[in-house]
């Protein structure tokens, strides 16, 4: 069990072990919840991932992308 102390700006710091396993790092979002217990609960929120254009654009409603079969080379 880790204990953790709340700092004078009220801020928690979660262990370098789980931070590390869990893939946590700066900027890192949770849902605080308190149960009927008393229990405060932490939960990461899954970050939504960044979409590209033809992602975007295929999520619009009547819009039709053709399969792209072909990429460019990156440009340098």
């Amino acid at each position: 069990m880790n204990v953790v102390r709340m700092s004078e700006t009220g801020q928690i710091v979660v262990p370098k072990e789980i931070r590390e396993q869990r893939g946590f790092g700066n900027g890192s979002a949770f849902v605080v919840n308190e149960t009927k217990s008393g229990r405060i609960v932490l939960r990461p929120v899954k970050a939504k991932p960044e979409l590209d254009l033809v992602d975007r654009l295929l999520r619009l409603k009547g819009i039709d992308i053709p399969e792209m079969k072909f990429h460019a080379p990156p440009r340098a």
